[in-house]
């Protein structure tokens, strides 16, 4: 089942706890993320979230999101998800949800130049690599990440 993003999605986010160094993922507590009025909980984003259920279990999300003129995807997947080959699924649904929504616009992702596993994944997708930047991460932190550019198959 697909969604917008709901309390329960978002309960859900919080509560995933990822293995290092993977653990940069982990999202807030949910008490945390109502105090400081997390991005997942604002109205006006509700429909940048596309969630995907199995049952009652979030197993995904998808962020969309424009960014100057540029769309950006983003993706969550369920920790007891990773690995077993559901991102690009997901990651394909968020494509054809961007294309629709903004027609004609770059669709790009960034990752950490660590995350190879999510480089792979991007890059079975469709993405390819085209720059990459030391940003400050949501913790403050010097990282570099890769900017991939989804190059229509």
């Amino acid at each position: 089942m697909i969604t917008a993003i709901n309390i329960s999605a978002v309960k859900a986010i919080c509560s995933w706890k990822y293995p290092e160094p993977y653990d940069v993922y982990n999202y807030m507590s949910f008490d945390e993320a109502v105090k400081t009025n997390s991005p997942l909980l604002k109205g006006e984003n509700k429909d940048n979230y596309i969630c995907f259920w199995e049952g009652e279990i979030l197993t995904a999300y998808i962020n969309i999101y424009k960014k100057n003129e540029m769309i950006f995807l983003g993706i969550g997947l369920s920790p007891d998800y990773c690995g077993k080959g559901l991102g690009k699924t997901y990651l394909n649904q968020g494509i054809e949800t961007a294309k629709t929504r903004y027609p004609g616009k770059e669709i790009w992702v960034q990752v950490r130049s660590w995350n190879t596993k999510a480089i792979k994944c991007y890059e079975s997708c469709g993405f390819a690599e085209k720059y990459k930047e030391i940003i400050k991460d949501r913790f403050g932190n010097d990282e570099e990440f890769v900017f991939m550019c989804w190059e229509k198959k």
